[in-house]
């Protein structure tokens, strides 16, 4: 697989605000925990890095920015920082999944290869995405991403009965609702994965391998319900 020199990711779909640059297999990342102030930290917070990591804008190669589900302010921040940077240098990003990413994680955690992977939305719902591993995608969606509450979830019919699966996220909480919907075996749960950014940097360069870079005018957040009501 070729092998990207320059990657920078962008995460603002939690409470905090994370950003690394990826370079010759060295990885520097910032964070800050003040949401509020993602808008005026992420710009800053590029440009030390890119001082740390030797080169300059015009030299990245791909950006990579979690695209949702999160935060939705946190989100339209991500979004709006990863269009302007792109558009301004012609670079390459990718939108990636937060489930996605999750998934990833897990992977690199434990011996398994398939995931359900549910993290708390708003009030009783869940977000909720179904992944298994893949060489070419890194992580590969059964089904599509849903948000739901836990009695209304809907089962990923390409979710194979019979083979082991790992739960993962905080959304587990509801274990008993959600694994009652969805008839496979579950055989470990990890609630709180160590999501990091070489997780991102990583499955962005396996997407743009595949094809999945878009300019900057069609990034789009990824609230994954379309109907918004808060």
């Amino acid at each position: 697989m070729f092998m990207m020199k320059n990657i920078l990711a962008i995460d603002t779909s939690s409470q905090k605000c994370s950003v690394a640059v990826s370079t010759n297999n060295q990885l520097f990342q910032q964070s800050s925990e003040l949401e509020r102030q993602s808008a005026q930290r992420i710009l800053p917070m590029v440009a030390e890095l890119l001082v740390d990591a030797k080169f300059s804008l015009p030299q990245l190669d791909l950006i990579a920015v979690i695209a949702g589900p999160g935060s939705f302010t946190g989100l339209r921040i991500g979004i709006g920082v990863a269009q302007g940077l792109s558009a301004a240098n012609s670079t390459p990003v990718i939108a990636l999944s937060s489930l996605a990413v999750t998934a990833m994680a897990a992977n690199r955690m434990s011996s398994f290869s398939q995931f359900f992977v549910s993290e708390v939305a708003r009030e009783r719902e869940i977000y909720f995405a179904a992944y298994r591993i893949s060489k070419r995608l890194g992580v590969e969606l059964c089904g599509h991403e849903q948000v739901s509450v836990p009695e209304l979830l809907q089962p990923p019919h390409e979710a194979i009965k019979g083979e082991p699966w790992c739960a993962v996220g905080k959304g587990w909480a509801n274990r008993v609702e959600i694994q009652s919907r969805l008839n496979c075996p579950i055989e470990n749960t990890i609630i709180e994965p160590e999501v990091n950014m070489s997780d991102i940097c990583k499955l962005a360069e396996l997407r743009f391998a595949a094809g999945d870079a878009v300019s900057a005018e069609l990034l789009r957040p990824n609230y994954v319900k379309d109907k918004l009501d808060y």
